[in-house]
């Protein structure tokens, strides 16, 4: 299998977002392709209340986690978060999109294992895919989060994404505007 792009990103040991010192006692943390060897982390490590924030059914065994992972289609690119002793803590994906009125759009999707969360892991992962994405000339990066779900809300804002629209349903949609 071809190594991931973002490899090139995901070699610094540091965070500019999470100065928590818990964080330095976690790291090294890397990205890179998500495989069917992935598939056993995946299901021990995302939880109903993770499938529920992703908009997903509950993955309840390993043909699950495989579906999962190989039912990214060929729009879409799916990375793990691994860690270094730990493995597979979570992952990050985005599409591209066709839009006849804007050229350059992607949309993400990512989960995070509970354990990780509130440290910066996300930032430090969504901060390395929106690089590699602004070097692909996407200037137009959406994310479409639950209303319920204030921290990846929260988090999203902190990175600069905007609300875009207004709430449909139960789901916000976020939008960047890369330079």
């Amino acid at each position: 299998m071809m190594a991931s792009p973002l490899v090139q990103y995901s070699g610094t040991r540091k965070s500019n977002v999470a100065k928590h010192r818990r964080v330095s006692e976690r790291w090294p943390f890397t990205l890179g392709a998500l495989q069917l060897q992935d598939a056993m982390a995946l299901l021990n490590r995302m939880s109903l209340q993770t499938c529920r924030c992703l908009g997903i059914e509950s993955i309840k065994d390993l043909s699950q986690a495989k579906r999962f992972i190989l039912g990214a289609g060929e729009q879409q690119q799916r990375f793990a978060i691994r860690h270094e002793a730990d493995g597979l803590i979570g992952s990050v994906a985005f599409t591209r999109v066709a839009c006849t009125r804007v050229n350059g759009m992607a949309e993400l999707s990512y989960w995070l294992a509970e354990p990780y969360r509130g440290l910066g892991v996300m930032s430090w992962a969504l901060n390395a895919v929106l690089t590699y994405l602004k070097s692909q000339d996407i200037k137009h990066v959406l994310a479409n989060v639950y209303t319920f779900n204030q921290a990846s809300q929260r988090l999203l804002a902190r990175l600069g994404f905007k609300p875009c629209a207004e709430a449909v349903g139960d789901i916000v949609c976020y939008q960047l505007k890369q330079p």
